[in-house]
């Protein structure tokens, strides 16, 4: 079946129209500059299309140069749009893409101008088309998961176009542009409509899945640290055990004295040690490690495929380092670690949850500002808890306000 360019032409204007009206809906909705660029982008595809015609008539510069002048504007719209919508910043020098059209006035009017202008058209909407995609991350292997089809729509596009420079001069490949003779400029018509499509559909859906990842983001993160919180960590910890068959291991962290703290020198002070905490727990816990705060002054780190050993070396280490970035006023701000290992086998986290949580007790009845180890299986057996030896590093720092903090309690831990 064959379509001729007037159907085609109005096929694209459509498709652009309502991509540019729905895009601006949601910018008028959302207030998101990368919106307003795509509109503006699909609203100049709409103009160039309503102008085209024109270049039947003899009108050359409406109808050709300025009609394909509006398609590089489109794609300079689509390249900001996209640099708001990644957070990055592009330099205004892409736009000078459109001066480096307008100098194609100067191309004399005879035998190879149809192929000059569809070559420096078609180049310029490849390369700004391609940095698109490579603002979003193109085919890397670490691309972000939100924007990934429309990275490949744009590189897609801006391959094609790069495919119609190279052709340019070939015989019967652009053969008339006012007259739409030329095998490339019938396929591109087609590739128009296509590519309308898919940059819609990909710019919505990266859209949807942005305000979804935002979504779960808040509902799963701790406001005040910028860790996970218990629901996220449950989410998390569960995938992670799922998969896991080796040695884990679970930490359990209390700010010791923190009521305390936060008697005698208010809740500012409080939470200042729980922000340095997590800014602390951030920067020194490995990649794979699950870290959370759980409520109050409570945080928990999952860590797969380690052993008793290093749990309990990143337990003293954790102990050390915080006890010196933590404390402030004189008050100390140090860690009580509980930590549980399980060996190999099936995970059970509620299992792996209490024996830390023994551990935990087991660090606060000894001094607190250390570490206590207890193994699931030993656990089983009745055996005593591994216990951190006393250290000078690790020794309890004073208070300086006079309150007790024996009012805070925890289930079966009279103090903390």
């Amino acid at each position: 079946m064959t379509i001729d360019p007037r159907t085609m032409l109005f096929m694209t204007n459509a498709v652009a129209f309502v991509a540019s009206a729905f895009l601006l809906f949601e910018w008028h909705l959302l207030r998101e500059r990368s919106l307003a660029y795509w509109s503006a982008g699909f609203s100049a595809i709409v103009l160039g299309c309503a102008i085209t015609p024109l270049r039947e008539e003899g009108y050359f510069i409406v109808g050709v140069w300025m009609a394909n002048g509006l398609l590089v504007t489109a794609h300079i719209a689509f390249l900001f749009g996209t640099a708001c919508f990644v957070g990055r910043k592009v330099s205004p020098a892409w736009s000078a893409a459109l001066a480096a059209w307008t100098l194609m006035l100067a191309v004399p009017d005879g035998g190879s101008r149809t192929q000059i202008l569809s070559m420096m058209n078609a180049l310029l909407v490849a390369v700004l088309s391609l940095k698109s995609a490579h603002l979003l991350g193109g085919f890397r292997q670490r691309r972000n998961p939100d924007s990934a089809l429309l990275a490949f729509a744009f590189a897609a596009h801006g391959g094609f176009y790069l495919i119609k420079t190279l052709t340019a001069f070939l015989p019967g490949a652009f053969v008339n542009l006012s007259h739409y003779t030329g095998i490339m400029i019938s396929v591109s018509l087609f590739e128009g409509i296509m590519m309308e499509v898919a940059l819609a559909l990909s710019i919505v859906g990266a859209l949807r899945r942005r305000r979804e990842r935002s979504i779960v983001r808040l509902a799963e993160q701790d406001p005040l640290t910028g860790l996970l919180n218990r629901r996220g960590f449950d989410a998390r910890a569960d995938v992670v055990a799922a998969d896991e068959r080796g040695a884990v291991a679970l930490l359990l962290l209390d700010i010791d004295h923190f009521k305390s703290i936060n008697d005698g020198y208010g809740h500012p002070e409080g939470d200042r040690l729980l922000v340095a905490l997590g800014v602390f727990l951030n920067s020194t816990l490995p990649a794979r490690a699950i870290s959370a705060r759980l409520g109050g002054d409570e945080f928990a780190i999952f860590l797969p495929d380690t052993d008793a050993f290093a749990a309990l070396t990143l337990a003293k280490a954790l102990c050390r380092g915080f006890a010196r970035v933590g404390g402030g006023r004189g008050n100390g701000g140090t860690l009580s670690i509980g930590c549980a290992t399980h060996a190999a086998g099936p995970i059970d986290l509620e299992v792996l949850a209490a024996v830390a949580d023994r551990a935990l007790y087991d660090a606060k009845r000894q001094g607190r500002n250390r570490s206590s180890h207890r193994e699931v299986g030993r656990e089983a057996l009745n055996l005593p808890p591994q216990q951190e030896a006393e250290s000078p590093s690790c020794a309890v720092f004073p208070l300086v306000s006079a309150g007790a903090d024996g009012e805070k309690t925890r289930e079966a831990i009279p103090g903390r």
